[in-house]
Parts: C-alpha cells; structure tokens; sequence
C-alpha cells in the first residue's frame, strides 16, 4: 500500500482537484485507491444532523456503522484527533489498496505532490520528498524551475500517474522513512543517497543508524518526530531521569512511560 500526500501552504492550491483527477486516473489503469482527507475544523462530522445514525452517536455511542446495499460508513468518535499512522493502519484491515492518497498532513513524511497557488508557496514546501507540484499554480501556465516536474492535474494526470508508477516514487517512499540527518554514519554521502542504494538492494533501512537505534526516547513537535542516534538518545533519557529523581512522587520504574510536553 503506497502512500502518497497532498499538501499545499494554504486553502484553494487546488489539493482536492489534484487527488479527484490522480484517482480517476489510477483507477482507470486498475488500481485500488483509498483516500483520507484532513479536516482541521473542531465539532466537524461526516454525519447529517437529525438522521439516525447523528442520533445513536448523540447519545453516546463510541462508533456508529451505517449499512447500506451499496456503502458502509464508519463513524468512530475519538477523545482527540486520530493519527495518520492510525488511520493507515486501520484501512490495512479494511481492504487491499494499492494507494492511498492523503490530502494535508504536511507534518508527515510520504512522498508528496506539492499543490501551490504560487512559486513562494510551492518552495516553501517542495523537499526531497517531494515528486512532483501541481494545482493552481500548474494550470496559470508557469513553468517555475522547481527541481521537481509542474504538472497540471486536470489535463496531465496520466503523467502524475506515471510518477507513482515509477522506481522514482520507491525512492522517495524510502527517503520519507529515513532521519533526513545526512550523519554520513551508514556510509552514504547523505540520506538521499542512502535511499537510492536501498532502492538497488545495496543497502537496507536496517544500516541506519539513527533508526537501527530503536526508540526508547521519542521526541516529537507538534506530531513530527525528531530523528535521534543512540547516543543523543541516551543524553535525553539521562537528563529526564536525573531531573525525575529530584521531585517528590516522580519515581519512574522499569517499564514506566514518561510523557513531557512542552508549548513553545
């Protein structure tokens, strides 16, 4: 299951229009595709006030299922937003796909279609994971030297399509799973180029060393991991544990889960 996202700085770049045309396009060359959409808005539900189903879930059920001949809709109330990790997960069980195309998340690291209004907007977001950049700014006719391919999606999705058909899309899929550090400590000039020996089978994310580190201290922004070697890791855990040992009732135990967060 690929999983490719959709992102854009701001509203009307055009992310939806891009996935509505990929779709049509993947499924046609007979593909199976899910997609998951972000919607950062609070109190927001699929559901239509005063059916049936609003009903069972206003009353406090913790998941609704409406069946029909020809659909089923899942409507699972959670205590806090779901991750896209989770929700990945989860369409595993549902079914086979063979891509899932995300719109938003742009915390997240997947190979990712930029959808820009603008140049600025477009370099604010394009990285090394980034395969290719459409939207608005695709359809006005400029041709920005991005390093990446501008393509319009409403009359080029097969050209997107061949993106994510490509060994160039592996790649990316494996540099968006590597530290993005350039520590040089598998042997690789940089982790781009790590990545493209993993792709020719010279090499396996398992010579990272920073992921081959395991994770006993995760460190997170916003959602976003930050990457750390065993060393730093090991610092981390050391000052927190050492910090603990000073306050009444901190005692943390052999197996125990400290949770830090910080607002900046």
């Amino acid at each position: 299951m690929q999983v490719v996202s959709v992102v854009s700085a701001r509203s009307d770049s055009g992310k939806t229009t891009v996935i509505e045309h990929l779709v049509a396009e993947l499924k046609a060359r007979g593909y199976r595709v899910a997609t998951v959409k972000h919607i950062p808005k609070e109190n927001f539900t699929v559901d239509r006030e005063g059916s049936d189903s609003w009903k069972h879930a206003r009353a406090g059920a913790s998941a609704v299922v409406a069946l029909s001949p020809g659909e089923a809709a899942f409507i699972v109330k959670t205590p806090e937003e779901m991750s896209l990790k989770k929700v990945l997960e989860l369409l595993r069980n549902f079914g086979s796909y063979d891509f899932v195309l995300v719109e938003g998340f742009r915390r997240e690291r997947y190979p990712r279609i930029v959808a820009a209004r603008s140049e600025e907007d477009a370099r604010a977001l394009v990285d090394e994971t980034t395969i290719a950049v459409s939207g608005v700014i695709a359809g006005s006719g400029e041709a920005p030297e991005l390093g990446v391919p501008v393509i319009d999606a409403t009359r080029q999705a097969d050209k997107l399509a061949d993106l994510l058909e490509s060994e160039e899309l592996r790649v990316k899929s494996i540099m968006a799973k590597l530290p993005k550090l350039d520590c040089g400590d598998c042997g690789s000039e940089s982790c781009a180029h790590m990545a493209e020996r993993i792709a020719r089978g010279e090499k396996s994310l398992a010579e990272c060393v920073v992921l081959s580190a395991g994770r006993r201290v995760e460190v997170r922004i916003s959602g976003r991991e930050v990457p750390m070697g065993s060393f730093v890791q090991g610092f981390v855990r050391g000052v927190v544990l050492g910090m603990l040992s000073s306050l009444k009732r901190a005692e943390a135990r052999e197996g125990d889960v400290v949770e830090i967060r910080v607002r900046v």
